[in-house]
């Protein structure tokens, strides 16, 4: 704004200074076509008479009347016959070059030049010529010549200047002020609009703002805190839906595993109590009983430990990645004790990682009993480690049924439990997803029908040691 309005004071200096120039200009001509045309008629007899004392005497005193730099008649000769810079001249004097040249024109000449004295700076004049004529003849009996200083018009022109300038400049004083005040008025409300939008859009719905400037920007920040609340109010009552709606899926999913197993443990008891049964199908029964109760601990081990990963904290230790895989593989073993499935280490890693032992041995074995399950009891499980590009990743892979293209997706939410035999809660891949992101690492899954899955797990290595280990198998 400040700008505009310089550009707009300078906008009317500049087209002011030319209207007055020209006006200058206009009245300037007017008033020396009026002072010569007056000297003229007053000294017409004398330039007929060709008695030029009486013209110098009357120069003098029209240049001393009319504040005029400089007064010069020339004769219809072209010679100069009088001139009040020349108090000397007594006699007519040839005229310079150029000034026969503007007489020989016989017509009115306008123009600025430079004129003065010897001893003095010189300073810029209108200097005239007006041909003093007689009705009795075509041709002038003498030119006239007057010169009118600037110096006086100039110094009103500048004043002039001055005073638009300095309106100008009070005048962007003022709306400098109103502009801040306005500005004040009305960018602070927005600002505070924006700030709360954004709070409002990082999540942070309790800030309000508070607008009282007792025009629309205040309407709109009530509206904007009335939305906010209402925002608040209807997050607040989704939150507590979908937590009852959590709650009562995990009841309805735990009551609904749990019977299965419980009416097994019923019946085999039933049996056993009811009926008289032989030593060996004693055993029998009582191994099917051991057998759900397991299954049921296993489930309620899963609830825990998907409840507790959220309170406790990790214990973080740095070690080589191979070395612990290592130690991975050797509970993986037993964990495929009582199957068919081969398991065989490819271990090529170099790194040092930044680990919780116990927690990414869990997320391990958790990936480990997948693939127990995919694999029904016979296939072969691989495991196997790399470095790129300053990860350290762990893979684990099957040779399973693979998971579908659709299901893909869903492996990793809480209670999925496709293609589980022994009908696990669905917590385990939840569970161990947030193991890795609490290692600010991350999983992922190829998997494709009939060629088996994939899971790789990329961690960041905190160094890389001076060792490769060699493949080993078990």
């Amino acid at each position: 704004m400040g700008l505009l309005m310089l550009f707009v004071v300078g906008t009317i200096v500049v087209l002011v200074s030319r209207s007055m120039r020209y006006l200058i200009h206009d009245e300037t001509r007017k008033s020396s076509l009026a002072i010569a045309k007056s000297f003229g008629a007053t000294n017409l007899e004398f330039f007929r008479l060709y008695s030029w004392f009486p013209v110098q005497q009357n120069a003098r005193v029209a240049k001393i009347r009319n504040a005029l730099a400089y007064v010069v008649v020339y004769n219809k000769e072209g010679l100069r016959v009088a001139d009040t810079e020349d108090p000397h001249l007594f006699s007519p004097l040839p005229s310079e070059p150029e000034v026969r040249l503007l007489l020989a024109q016989s017509s009115i000449v306008f123009r600025e030049v430079e004129f003065g004295a010897s001893s003095t700076p010189p300073e810029s004049v209108f200097d005239t010529f007006v041909p003093i004529t007689a009705d009795d003849s075509p041709r002038p009996w003498a030119t006239v010549r007057l010169g009118i200083g600037t110096a006086p018009m100039m110094h009103s022109l500048r004043s002039t200047q001055l005073q638009i300038v300095q309106i100008g400049l009070a005048a962007l004083l003022i709306g400098l002020i109103g502009a801040a005040f306005l500005g004040a008025r009305i960018t602070t409300p927005i600002i505070q609009l924006r700030e709360g939008s954004l709070r409002a859009a990082s999540g942070d719905l309790s800030a309000t703002i508070q607008v009282q400037s007792g025009d629309e920007l205040e309407a709109l920040a009530e509206n904007f805190n009335y939305m906010m609340g209402q925002i608040k109010q209807h997050q607040e009552e989704r939150i507590r839906s979908e937590k009852l709606a959590a709650v009562g899926y995990m009841v309805n999913t735990v009551v609904h595993d749990c019977r299965t197993p419980i009416a097994v443990i019923k019946g085999f008891a039933s049996l056993l109590q009811e009926f008289q049964v032989s030593p060996t199908q004693q055993q029998e029964y009582l191994d099917f009983i051991q057998f759900e109760v397991d299954r049921m601990e296993r489930m309620l081990d899963e609830i825990l430990q998907y409840a507790v990963e959220r309170k406790t904290s990790l214990v973080f230790h740095d070690q080589a990645l191979d070395d612990f895989v290592r130690e991975c593989c050797t509970e993986i073993q037993v964990l495929m004790k009582t199957t068919q499935i081969q398991l065989t280490m490819d271990l090529h890693s170099n790194a040092l990682v930044h680990i919780d032992r116990d927690k990414l041995r869990r997320a391990i074995l958790n990936l480990a009993a997948n693939a127990r399950e995919a694999l029904k009891g016979e296939g072969k499980l691989r495991v196997s480690t790399e470095t790129v590009n300053s990860e350290a990743i762990i893979h684990v892979e099957d040779t399973g049924s693979g998971i579908p293209k659709e299901l893909q997706e869903k492996i990793f939410e809480p209670f999925f439990t496709h293609g589980k035999s022994l009908k696990g809660f669905g917590l385990g891949m939840s569970i161990t997803q947030r193991i890795i992101a609490d290692h600010s690492g991350r999983i992922e899954l190829q998997s494709e029908p009939g060629k088996g899955t994939t899971f790789s797990i990329r961690l960041p290595a905190v160094a890389l040691a001076e060792r490769c280990n060699a493949a080993t198998a078990g």
